[in-house]
């Protein structure tokens, strides 16, 4: 539908509101809140600085000091490469996933031998393993999971909250237009696929 928001914008625009997919077809707009309002629910405003940094955050990634790291670095190093390349992998996976559900209602399809559907729900774990594990070293030492060498590890982290979000944000839409969340693995007479 041309006038449907993409699910960036409905994230961006809705922050702590809700708008059902079926509302926006009828022609209702997304609400748009004040940034008063915003301030009063806890949101910071955005500013400039914000956007500075994080320009020079990607700015800092560095490819070729991840690759260095992977073949001549230490064990440390490359455990951190091998998990920020994973992230990113899972994170790649399962944005396809949502995005999948998001338009038909199931995620991907079990694949040959169902290959596809098994990266699916690894994918699914490790992001929610990378999350959690930030999470805990977050709570010990007051700071998430180091940048990694070129920064890897870190960018699969922020990637991987952002999936997540993403993964929310998809999950209420499910519910709100489809009316159920697809079984894990396929069920005889599921609403998606039957093995």
């Amino acid at each position: 539908h041309p006038n449907e928001p993409t699910m960036f914008a409905t994230v961006v625009r809705l922050a702590p509101v809700c708008v059902s997919k079926p509302a926006l077809r009828r022609g209702a707009s997304a609400p748009k809140l004040a940034p008063h309002r915003v301030a009063s629910l806890g949101y910071s405003r955005p500013s400039v600085m914000a956007r500075v940094n994080l320009k020079e955050d990607l700015e800092s990634v560095d490819p070729s000091e991840t690759k260095d790291a992977l073949l001549n670095g230490d064990a440390g190093e490359k455990f951190q490469v091998a998990v920020g390349i994973g992230g990113l992998v899972a994170s790649g996976i399962m944005t396809w996933s949502l995005v999948t559900l998001k338009d038909t209602g199931c995620g991907l399809p079990p694949g040959p031998g169902g290959v596809l559907g098994a990266l699916e729900g690894v994918s699914y774990l490790y992001v929610v393993g990378l999350i959690a594990w930030s999470a805990i070293t977050k709570a010990k030492t007051g700071s998430g999971l180091p940048a990694g060498p070129g920064g890897i590890l870190g960018g699969a982290e922020g990637i991987a909250y952002l999936v997540a979000l993403g993964g929310v944000v998809v999950g209420v839409m499910q519910v709100t237009h489809f009316g159920f969340i697809p079984n894990a693995i396929p069920v005889e007479g599921g609403p998606c696929f039957s093995p």
